[in-house]
């Protein structure tokens, strides 16, 4: 009866003279709770006023304790407790005065060794299904996984994922994936009392191709309808509202992302109502279930976003939508830090366990692209508190918010609810619309093993897309696909590899959830022209460089092979302990051709634990990750610092792709020494070498960018003159800049720059010497670029000399006083890139009839400047441009002492450099 007392809103605090001491009455994880985000917020909330005194919180994990920071918040009355110390994966202890208090188990969303197993279901271990957080007949089922599934092989079938009644017959679903996450959302209620299994099959994988060996999970749902559910209308907590009293920390309705790419930023909830069920408050002896309908929205202020808290992002989210994919759900119940007898009042409040999956979208459309995402699996614990006539709540915790596509930021999120019977809930009348997609319709840009991102203004009814809404088709085939929600966006992905051609998306039956329905659209897409007779080679790799390297001595790495014996050569390699290797190819590579060595010296693809006499003493433990153009290898542990590793890519010596080595699509065994020449006839030779020691963890943030040949990367090459005996040159083909009187010849790049953007730096100097009062710094490692081939007719004593300059090289070099550094600065508003690169070039498969040239390691030198943007796609675009004319000396010598030099140039501006960010959400794990 308490409870029922309670939501009738007749509770309230009975006068009393005396001043007990404080006593928890909640925290934030519950004791035993999983999956806690890192960089979770911990809280403990007192029941009155507490001293600032944090040295009586202590938090143990298996090393001992940890360091924290404690900070007293919510009127005196709440202790918020934070930690960048935190691993994941693992069981801490919060103890207060000495005391334990509760234990946590923090999140890992890192592929795993070995097959990918179920760790909690519903919070609770899945042997013993409703421990922890009670299953009733309304519940959403909320699994985590040992590690991220490939989302390909999530589909609800027979060996993949299945939810059965008692007759073994499926039940109907709406599910939503993403990494560890899987949630189960029956489409109508359980039959409380009846036995249901859970199967889950070998048709799941997780992203390394490893399969899960078949489960079953048997659990039985509690009764919490009883005689009916109670319709309740709840809206956000104002100030000047009743029961503030409820207040836990310093801002109510408030989401606070906090990381060093963006600094601190807030969003506020902004006044909404949500309709809610609650249940017979007799059904369950004293709690009460509750339910929140899935397909409600509530609606935040715009995040302002500024690079490393300083800098102008010029990305406007606009107003942030949030609508709850499934049903949320959860419960209130007495106090567990409280005896039985004492009266729920502000000193021993009820508390409050709820769980949603949750669509994240924003109102401007690039901002929408940028900000889209599904947030599954997410836990708030928090206080009801039933006085002045209402039923207030409050719930707080912690998620992870994708952040601008490239990294994930821990956000803290309060959520103030109150009851209000009369309040209005907003009806959603706009049929969705389709904003763009990626790739673009009628593009050619589609690579085989991506997904297509259909970028929506808000989300869609996946259930209905599912049955045949949206479709994917090969010739008027149907193509097996998976579709994905990830907030307003739906990833169409293919489950197995497609042939290179043109497909077709059919939007047939496309609706929210209210059922508003969009016109039929259809959209060709054709994946991009990978046909080559050249050999694959590498464009980046991290660590170290993309060329087998010769002349190695105990202070570097060596040079690439094939080039000047006077080379710069590399400073050694270095990986943060919690980073991962990654490759990425010129052209697409034949997955089954790269396989992980298991033990010393065996395999494509080997990472290996070196001694100092460089002979293995084991191959790496860890999971290989395999796309159509790049490889990753994620260790099962932290690369140890000081300890040496090797990296190899095994090639062959011959033009024969035989097992045991990288090949390309084409079925040549892949090049690593460009220098030696690009062309059919270099396939196979040396191995990709890495020599790399282990070195602290970092906090920069990645970004592994792309520059793909086009329009927005190429060179303009323009004749500047000549000298000595060479009298005249002009270039071949189409006119680069039609605009100049002259011809220039155009070159287009490919290229890739693995980069980590660091922690705002004040004060910084750049390139051509002037200060700025803060930057990012983005670091670069030495990497190579490939040109297209250029023809160039000289002539020499009325002798034309023609030539084909072939495919070439473009090798970033190291900086011989310092890191490779580059710098992201505020330009009037805008986010401006500034870099200044030192390059060699060559050009190995150019010949000259009778003659020789000197492309080889030719240095150049070039400053590059351009903004920083956000495509309506989603994907950062830094767009650089030489800001001074580039001059490059071709000398020839051809005999009878014919020599001379043609001078070219590339005019200010006219070297373009794109550099994309991948995919946010189309792209494999």
């Amino acid at each position: 009866m308490w409870l029922a007392v309670a939501l009738a809103g007749c509770g309230s605090d009975s006068a009393d003279d005396t001043a007990p001491p404080p006593e928890v009455v909640f925290t934030y994880p519950l004791d035993q709770q999983l999956d806690v985000p890192l960089g979770a917020r911990l809280l403990i909330s007192f029941s009155q006023p507490i001293e600032s005194e944090s040295g009586a919180v202590s938090v143990t994990g298996p090393n001992g304790n940890v360091d924290v920071a404690v900070h007293v918040v919510g009127r005196g009355r709440t202790l918020s407790i934070t930690s960048d110390a935190f691993e994941p994966a693992t069981t801490y202890a919060v103890s207060v005065a000495g005391g334990p208090l509760f234990q946590f188990t923090t999140r890992s969303d890192r592929p795993r060794v070995g097959a990918p197993t179920l760790i909690a279901l519903d919070g609770s271990n899945p042997a013993s299904p409703g421990t922890f957080r009670p299953i009733f007949e309304t519940s959403t089922l909320q699994l985590v996984f040992s590690e991220p599934l490939d989302p390909r092989s999530v589909t609800l079938e027979p060996g993949a994922i299945e939810l059965v009644d008692p007759s073994g017959v499926a039940v109907p679903i709406t599910y939503v994936a993403n990494g560890i996450h899987v949630s189960l959302d029956p489409v109508g209620p359980l039959t409380a009392g009846a036995t249901y299994e859970l199967r889950l099959g070998d048709k799941l994988a997780d992203v390394g191709g490893e399969r899960m060996a078949p489960a079953a999970i048997s659990f039985t749902p509690i009764d919490s309808i009883g005689r009916g559910a109670i319709r309740q209308t709840f809206r956000t907590r104002q100030d000047g509202d009743p029961a503030a009293a409820i207040e836990r920390t310093d801002a109510a309705n408030v989401m606070e992302v906090s990381h060093p790419l963006i600094g601190e930023a807030r969003a506020f909830v902004e006044p909404n109502a949500l309709a809610t069920e609650l249940g017979d408050p007799l059904a369950l002896g004293g709690p009460i279930a509750f339910s929140i309908p899935k397909g409600q929205r509530f609606a935040t202020s715009a995040l302002d976003i500024l690079l490393a808290g300083t800098i102008p992002s010029g990305l406007s989210t606009g107003d942030i939508s949030i609508e709850l994919l499934t049903d949320g759900g959860g419960r209130i119940y007495r106090n567990p830090f409280r005896p039985d007898e004492t009266p729920d009042n502000t000193r021993a409040p009820l508390n409050v366990d709820l769980s949603f999956d949750l669509a994240v979208y924003a109102t401007d459309p690039t901002g929408n692209a940028v900000l889209a995402q599904t947030i599954p699996g997410v836990q708030l614990t928090g206080l009801a508190f039933a006085d002045e006539g209402v039923l207030a709540i409050e719930t707080l915790g912690a998620l992870e918010i994708n952040l601008l596509g490239i990294s994930a930021a821990p956000t803290n999120i309060v959520l103030d609810l109150l009851s209000a019977p009369g309040a209005s809930l907003t009806a959603d009348v706009q049929a969705p619309t389709l904003l763009t997609s990626l790739p673009a319709a009628d593009s050619h840009a589609w690579v085989a093993d991506e997904g297509i991102e259909l970028v929506f203004d808000e989300p869609i009814d996946i259930d209905r897309a599912r049955a045949g809404g949206i479709v994917l088709h090969d010739a008027g085939s149907v193509v097996e696909s998976t579709l994905e929600p990830h907030g307003s966006v739906v990833v169409v992905r293919p489950r197995s590899v497609l042939n290179n051609h043109s497909y077709r998306v059919e939007l047939i039956d496309v609706a929210d959830r209210a059922g508003n329905l969009m016109p039929p659209a259809s959209l060709a897409i054709a994946t991009q022209n990978v046909a080559t007779d050249m050999p694959a080679s590498v464009l980046a790799v991290s660590p170290g460089a993309p060329c087998s390297l010769v002349d190695a001595d105990d202070t570097t790495a060596g040079r690439c092979a094939g080039g000047n014996a006077a080379d710069d050569r590399y400073k050694r390699f270095a990986l943060a302990a919690n980073e991962q290797i990654a490759v990425v190819f010129d052209h697409p590579v034949r997955g089954s051709s790269l396989t992980l060595g298991k033990t010393c010296n065996t395999g494509s693809v080997r990472v290996e634990h070196v001694g100092a006499d460089g002979a293995c003493i084991e191959a790496v433990s860890g999971t290989l990750l395999v796309r159509e153009r790049d490889l990753a290898f994620v260790p099962e542990k932290p690369w140890v610092v000081d300890e040496q590793y090797r990296l190899r890519l095994r090639s062959g010596p011959n033009g024969t792709c035989d097992p045991g080595e990288v090949c390309g699509v084409n079925g040549r065994p892949a090049s690593f020494d460009p220098l030696a020449g690009t062309t059919n006839a270099a396939s196979g030779g040396p191995d990709l070498v890495i020599d790399f020691v282990g070195t602290v963890a970092t906090t920069a943030t990645t970004l592994l960018a792309n520059a793909a040949q086009g329009d927005d990367n190429r060179v303009a090459l323009r004749i500047a003159g000549t000298e000595g005996l060479i009298t005249s040159a002009t270039f071949e083909g189409p006119d680069c800049i039609p605009s100049t009187p002259v011809v220039e010849s155009c070159m287009y790049v490919l290229g890739a720059i693995p980069a980590q953007l660091g922690e705002r730096r004040d004060n910084c100097t750049l390139p051509d010497g002037t200060t700025v009062a803060s930057c990012i710094p983005v670091a670069m490692s030495a990497q190579a670029m490939y040109s297209t081939s250029v023809t160039m007719t000289a002539g020499a004593a009325g002798i034309p000399l023609t030539t084909a300059t072939g495919t070439s090289v473009m090798r970033v070099r190291e900086r011989p006083d310092g890191p490779l550094e580059g710098y992201i600065v505020d330009r009037d508003g805008v986010p401006t890139m500034v870099v200044a690169l030192d390059l060699y070039m060559d050009a190995p498969d150019m010949s000259l009839p009778l003659a020789q040239h000197d492309m080889h390691s030719k240095p150049l030198a070039v400053s590059l400047e351009g903004p920083l943007t956000f495509r309506p796609d989603g994907r950062i675009a830094i767009t650089l441009h030489n800001l001074a004319d580039v001059p490059i000396a071709i000398g020839i010598n051809a005999p009878l002492g014919i020599t001379g030099t043609v001078k070219v140039v590339v005019p200010a501006g006219e070297m373009r450099l794109q550099l994309m960010s991948k995919p946010a959400r189309g792209r494999l794990p």
